[in-house]
């Protein structure tokens, strides 16, 4: 053991002696402490506007609206502009008192049909809303709505899932304010709960229903539920990519450093590329071949310190991306989870804890085709081979895979390119139907072996 403790010593030495290992480490380092500029960056240009944000109006959008409409003349314009005055009038932008106007004047003309109610009856209701709206009593508004949403001419889905969030909203005394965590679940709750019965209704009448499309509902509706219970106020699962959501805080950008092991993984293949030939095309094998170390010794921990070299800089990216993402956005939510739901069963894994989970999913391929690289620079003289052809793996093998799926060539499964995305072959995303965790596990290792016993035969019949 002391023999091989020294030899990868040696070989860690090595690398830190060549001036192409502090250039890509420096790369690295460039481009883990500015990736979150680059975030802050954008924050900037566009502003922090999340997908999740209530929908927001200016007075002059209502004066555009209104012009049009005169403009035009559409039916029932005349109805809508005065909907659009009152919003002007009463300086109403955004929240509930958006959706009560819309329920005001939909209950006063009543264009619908929905309701059957006296000239009295109507003008009781609209002077409660209208008394609601003015004082801002939300509570008031949402008891008046499930009044009248449960005396609808016709059954309206959309209408009773409403009339289930305020009443959820009334016995919980869950303010409909949009930076209100609670009311933004209940909604989403409530909205999943109702595509369900959607979908059962259509099951029922002997129509096709895509059973992932519920079972994403469903997922939706236990997670709900669950940070409800809880008191869970933040989902990493929620705000895990700031590209997507818009949103820029510590975890959404925290979650995209992954991107940043495709760059690991290109060092970690050209140090194995090069590892093995370099030493036979330099001529310095000889001073390793002269001790009394076996072969396979010397080939093992040239292998094990392209591994351990490449999870090192994982590790450093890591900590170093945290570090500077927690410096430039703060600490807000540091101590959150990701939630996540399946198979009746909800989890709640620590962030941090998360996040580690994806660079090791994410490392798979590295080491995959760092095995690769090294095969090829055990049999072949030239580094530059092995490191153009692990290169072309590493980057065009997905294509590959996409090209052979598109076509319907099965046979494409049994390849490892097909087979080092864990995360969505677990999830069910894979490019292939049938696809399991276990089978990726038997390809990889199956070809892992080739890889290795490929690497081990060239290196012990190679002359020095």
């Amino acid at each position: 053991m002391g023999k091989f403790i020294s030899l990868v010593k040696n070989e860690y030495i090595k690398l830190t002696l060549k001036k192409s290992t502090w250039i890509m480490l420096i790369l690295l380092v460039i481009g883990t402490v500015g990736y979150p500029f680059v975030a802050k960056f954008a924050q900037w240009q566009g502003g922090d506007h999340s997908i999740y944000d209530y929908e927001e109006y200016s007075i002059q959008d209502y004066k555009d609206q209104i012009a049009y409409l005169k403009d035009v003349k559409t039916e029932n314009w005349e109805n809508e502009t005065e909907a659009l005055q009152y919003k002007i009038d009463n300086n109403i932008l955004k929240g509930w008192q958006l959706e009560a106007v819309d329920a005001m004047f939909a209950v006063k003309y009543n264009t619908d049909g929905f309701y059957s109610f006296s000239s009295q009856q109507t003008d009781e209701y609209v002077r409660k809303i209208d008394d609601d709206i003015k004082s801002g009593n939300w509570k008031g508004y949402f008891e008046t709505a499930c009044e009248i949403i449960g005396q609808m001419n016709t059954e309206d889905v959309h209408a009773q899932g409403q009339k289930e969030i305020y009443e959820y909203c009334i016995e919980n005394d869950i303010r409909p304010d949009e930076t209100n965590w609670k009311y933004k679940t209940v909604v989403e709750l409530k909205n999943a709960e109702s595509e369900m019965k959607n979908l059962d209704t259509a099951k029922a009448a002997g129509q096709n229903v895509d059973n992932t499309e519920y079972e994403n509902y469903e997922n939706t509706k236990l997670k709900c539920e669950y940070r409800l219970k809880n008191n869970v106020d933040f989902d990493i699962s929620e705000h895990n990519n700031w590209m997507e959501t818009g949103e820029y805080n510590f975890w959404s950008v925290f979650c995209t450093t992954t991107l940043m092991i495709s760059f690991i993984g290109l060092i970690v293949i050209v140090i194995g590329g090069g590892i093995v030939s370099s030493e036979f095309s330099g001529g310095t094998i000889k001073f390793l071949l002269i001790n009394p170390v076996k072969r396979w010794k010397i080939l093992v921990s040239k292998y094990f310190t392209t591994i351990t070299f490449g999870f090192l800089l994982m590790l450093a990216a890591y900590i170093l991306s945290a570090i500077t993402i927690l410096t430039v956005f703060g600490a807000d939510n540091l101590s959150a989870s990701y939630i996540s739901a399946a198979d009746g069963a909800v989890k709640e894994i620590p962030g941090f804890v998360y996040v580690l989970k994806n660079y090791l999913l994410s490392s798979i391929e590295i080491v995959v085709m760092a095995t690769l690289a090294f095969a090829i620079s055990s049999v072949a003289r030239s580094s530059a081979l092995a490191i153009g052809i692990s290169v072309m793996a590493y980057f065009g093998g997905n294509t590959i895979m996409l090209i052979l799926s598109q076509l319907n060539l099965s046979w494409g499964r049994y390849l490892i390119f097909a087979n080092m995305d864990f995360g969505g072959i677990a999830a069910g995303e894979s490019m292939f139907m049938g696809q399991t965790v276990a089978g990726a596990l038997c390809v990889i290792a199956v070809h892992m072996i080739i890889f290795m016993l490929t690497a081990w035969d060239g290196f012990t019949r190679r002359e020095a």
